[in-house]
């Protein structure tokens, strides 16, 4: 993204997440995200190389929105395990209540795949609070990892998995309402595991 405008690029970014809660990323164009913000494809260019890069800052910016929710919901429990647990659900019941957007944010647009190593670890920050919050079940003694990195990832990979799985409706339909109960028991599986 270049240089930006403190108005018109969140505006841009308001009215191009808008599109995206009614259409498919592939199914948008620039004119018609011009059109929506009432100003011309060129200026929207200016600002980024190309509607993957809009996409792209879009799911940036609501990673790191849940990624403040994750961190809020640990900071009000007082163990690391609690800590971790809460951080898991939250993310859980983000999706859960944005199941548009955690679709689009987890597989809907495209991954950014190259650029500068700084740049791409932006978008593994809720990867970065849940090591931060087992690194210290593990330094204090309450839980076991022989690699925080891949246990998390598992831990955000499965769980996503299971919440993508409700709210696209290809679990049990006992739980098409009630996804918090399939969800539950994922993040006990995992926690029984790390935690002693």
């Amino acid at each position: 993204m270049r240089n930006t405008n403190a108005e018109i690029v969140p505006m841009i970014m308001e009215k191009t997440l808008s599109l995206l809660m009614k259409k498919n990323p592939d199914e948008i164009t620039m004119r018609e995200i011009a059109k929506e913000c009432g100003v011309t494809a060129t200026l929207i260019y200016h600002y980024f190389a190309d509607k993957t890069e809009l996409f792209q800052e879009i799911g940036l910016d609501c990673i790191l929105k849940l990624n403040d929710i994750i961190t809020q919901a640990a900071e009000k429990k007082r163990t690391p395990k609690t800590k971790c647990i809460a951080a898991a659900r939250a993310f859980r019941d983000w999706c859960f209540e944005n199941p548009r957007k955690a679709v689009l944010v987890m597989s809907g647009i495209k991954s950014k795949e190259e650029g500068a190593e700084e740049d791409l670890q932006k978008f593994y920050v809720c990867n970065r609070t849940g090591e931060r919050l087992l690194k210290e079940a593990v330094d204090e003694g309450s839980a076991h990892s022989k690699n925080i990195e891949l246990d998390v990832g598992i831990l955000i990979s499965g769980l996503w998995g299971c919440c993508e799985t409700v709210i696209l409706k290809k679990s049990g339909a006992e739980y098409w309402n009630n996804g918090v109960d399939f969800t539950d028991r994922f993040i006990q599986l995992w926690a029984n595991e790390i935690f002693e």
